[in-house]
């Protein structure tokens, strides 16, 4: 999807985020880090603007081996735990999306930033409904919980949790971590 050169200015875009915050992330910081010109960039990317549009969708390229990998468990319980796992697996081996996709402060301000991260959330609400509701019906999940709430649940808790390996330093492993809160949360969905 990205040229090699746009794929290398969306992970310099990436590291300027998460290094020195969105405040310095410029076109004239981006050039630089990479020595090229500011006319060459914006050859690849019209604006910073495209740029950030373009961190989204390269989030969402990253994480798609993880979504990929719920067809292949067995049950709606096992396709939670792959859920959760993968995505942290992904996230611990991309340190710097935790500090730039997890911080809503970098894309509240432009609507077109707002509107995309939006359907990027949807698409994983939209999965884990699927898989939830396929639980749900087979009688692995519990049903007096409504689906959407499990959702939040599910998706708040590593979110948390990546929030806290962020802000740590990173001084935890977040696959363990992640694999203690999957574990956690289907002894509370199971249905019993």
């Amino acid at each position: 999807m990205f040229s090699e050169r746009q794929q290398q200015i969306v992970e310099t875009a990436i590291k300027i985020i998460a290094q020195r915050g969105i405040q310095n992330l410029t076109i004239k910081n981006i050039a630089s880090e990479i020595g090229i010109s500011e006319p060459a960039l914006y050859r690849h990317f019209s604006s910073k603007l495209e740029i950030l549009k373009a961190v989204i969708t390269y989030f969402q390229i990253k994480m798609q081996p993880a979504l990929e990998k719920l067809n292949r468990s067995i049950n709606s319980l096992n396709k939670i735990e792959s859920f959760i796992i993968e995505h942290l697996k992904i996230i611990s081996q991309n340190q710097d999306f935790a500090k730039v996709i997890f911080s809503e402060a970098n894309f509240q301000n432009e609507e077109n930033l707002i509107l995309k991260m939006n359907n990027m959330m949807n698409r994983s609400h939209k999965v884990l409904e699927t898989v939830i509701q396929s639980g749900q019906k087979n009688n692995e999940i519990r049903t007096d919980i409504n689906s959407l709430s499990l959702i939040r649940m599910i998706i708040g808790s590593m979110r948390l949790l990546v929030t806290q390996w962020s802000m740590s330093g990173m001084i935890f492993n977040l696959e363990n971590e992640g694999k203690q809160l999957s574990d956690d949360i289907k002894k509370i969905i199971v249905v019993k």
